[in-house]
Protein backbone atom coordinates (compact mmCIF):
# COMPACT_ATOMS: atom_id res chain seq x y z
CA UNK A 1 0.00 0.00 0.00
CA UNK A 2 2.79 2.46 0.89
CA UNK A 3 4.52 1.73 -2.43
CA UNK A 4 1.36 2.78 -4.29
CA UNK A 5 1.20 6.03 -2.33
CA UNK A 6 4.87 6.78 -3.07
CA UNK A 7 4.34 6.10 -6.81
CA UNK A 8 1.26 8.35 -6.85
CA UNK A 9 3.19 11.14 -5.12
CA UNK A 10 6.08 10.82 -7.59
CA UNK A 11 3.72 10.95 -10.59
CA UNK A 12 1.83 13.90 -9.08
CA UNK A 13 5.11 15.70 -8.36
CA UNK A 14 6.30 15.18 -11.93
CA UNK A 15 3.04 16.53 -13.34
CA UNK A 16 3.00 19.47 -10.97
CA UNK A 17 6.63 20.54 -11.38
CA UNK A 18 7.54 19.13 -14.77
CA UNK A 19 5.31 18.07 -17.60
CA UNK A 20 1.98 19.51 -16.50
CA UNK A 21 3.32 23.05 -16.07
CA UNK A 22 4.81 22.95 -19.55
CA UNK A 23 1.50 21.91 -21.08
CA UNK A 24 -0.32 24.78 -19.37
CA UNK A 25 2.23 27.41 -20.41
CA UNK A 26 2.53 26.41 -24.07
CA UNK A 27 -0.26 28.85 -24.99
CA UNK A 28 1.66 31.76 -23.47
CA UNK A 29 4.79 31.38 -25.58
CA UNK A 30 5.48 34.48 -27.61
CA UNK A 31 3.60 36.84 -25.30
CA UNK A 32 5.46 40.01 -24.36
CA UNK A 33 4.74 43.10 -22.32
CA UNK A 34 6.21 46.36 -23.56
CA UNK A 35 6.12 49.53 -21.50
CA UNK A 36 6.67 52.92 -23.06
CA UNK A 37 4.94 56.00 -24.42
CA UNK A 38 1.89 56.16 -26.67
CA UNK A 39 3.59 57.99 -29.52
CA UNK A 40 3.48 58.85 -33.23
CA UNK A 41 5.19 56.22 -35.35
CA UNK A 42 8.18 57.54 -37.32
CA UNK A 43 8.03 57.40 -41.10
CA UNK A 44 10.71 55.47 -43.02
CA UNK A 45 11.21 58.49 -45.25
CA UNK A 46 10.52 61.96 -43.90
CA UNK A 47 7.50 63.64 -45.44
CA UNK A 48 8.25 66.48 -47.82
CA UNK A 49 5.44 68.57 -46.31
CA UNK A 50 4.47 69.30 -42.75
CA UNK A 51 2.39 66.32 -41.57
CA UNK A 52 -0.03 67.13 -38.75
CA UNK A 53 -1.58 63.67 -38.44
CA UNK A 54 0.18 60.59 -37.18
CA UNK A 55 -0.41 56.91 -36.58
CA UNK A 56 -0.06 56.13 -32.91
CA UNK A 57 1.91 53.19 -31.58
CA UNK A 58 4.26 52.61 -28.68
CA UNK A 59 7.80 53.88 -28.23
CA UNK A 60 9.43 51.40 -25.88
CA UNK A 61 11.92 52.34 -23.18
CA UNK A 62 14.78 51.26 -25.47
CA UNK A 63 13.60 53.68 -28.17
CA UNK A 64 12.09 51.07 -30.53
CA UNK A 65 8.71 51.75 -32.10
CA UNK A 66 5.88 49.22 -32.47
CA UNK A 67 2.55 49.56 -34.26
CA UNK A 68 -0.50 48.39 -32.34
CA UNK A 69 -3.06 45.98 -33.77
CA UNK A 70 -5.99 46.42 -31.39
CA UNK A 71 -8.50 44.36 -33.38
CA UNK A 72 -8.61 41.67 -30.65
CA UNK A 73 -9.12 44.13 -27.76
CA UNK A 74 -12.76 44.35 -26.66
CA UNK A 75 -12.51 47.17 -24.13
CA UNK A 76 -9.96 49.52 -25.65
CA UNK A 77 -8.97 52.56 -23.62
CA UNK A 78 -10.13 55.31 -25.97
CA UNK A 79 -9.09 58.31 -23.86
CA UNK A 80 -5.33 57.84 -24.35
CA UNK A 81 -3.32 60.83 -25.49
CA UNK A 82 0.06 61.03 -27.20
CA UNK A 83 2.93 60.58 -24.73
CA UNK A 84 0.79 58.79 -22.12
CA UNK A 85 2.79 56.01 -20.48
CA UNK A 86 1.27 52.63 -21.37
CA UNK A 87 1.91 48.91 -20.98
CA UNK A 88 0.94 46.64 -23.88
CA UNK A 89 0.75 42.84 -23.70
CA UNK A 90 0.47 40.72 -26.83
CA UNK A 91 2.33 38.85 -29.53
CA UNK A 92 4.86 40.72 -31.69
CA UNK A 93 4.93 40.21 -35.43
CA UNK A 94 8.45 41.23 -36.53
CA UNK A 95 8.76 43.98 -39.12
CA UNK A 96 10.22 41.45 -41.58
CA UNK A 97 6.94 39.48 -41.51
CA UNK A 98 4.65 42.43 -42.36
CA UNK A 99 5.78 43.65 -45.79
CA UNK A 100 3.32 45.67 -47.88
CA UNK A 101 0.95 46.16 -44.97
CA UNK A 102 -0.58 49.38 -43.72
CA UNK A 103 2.55 49.71 -41.54
CA UNK A 104 5.06 49.47 -44.43
CA UNK A 105 5.70 53.23 -44.50
CA UNK A 106 6.70 53.34 -40.82
CA UNK A 107 10.11 52.69 -39.28
CA UNK A 108 8.97 50.13 -36.71
CA UNK A 109 10.42 47.01 -35.13
CA UNK A 110 7.11 45.14 -35.46
CA UNK A 111 3.37 45.06 -34.89
CA UNK A 112 1.96 43.98 -31.54
CA UNK A 113 -1.29 41.98 -31.68
CA UNK A 114 -2.60 43.55 -28.49
CA UNK A 115 -4.34 41.51 -25.79
CA UNK A 116 -4.24 44.22 -23.12
CA UNK A 117 -3.39 47.90 -23.20
CA UNK A 118 -3.20 49.80 -19.93
CA UNK A 119 -2.25 53.33 -19.00
CA UNK A 120 0.47 53.34 -16.36
CA UNK A 121 1.85 56.09 -14.16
Amino acid sequence: MSIVIVVVLIVFGYLLFGGWGKAINNGLDGMVTITGNFSCLPLREPASTDVTECSLGIRSKDGSYYALNVSRVQDANIDLKAEDTIAVTGVVEPESEIPDSQWAEYNIRGVIKVNTLLRTR
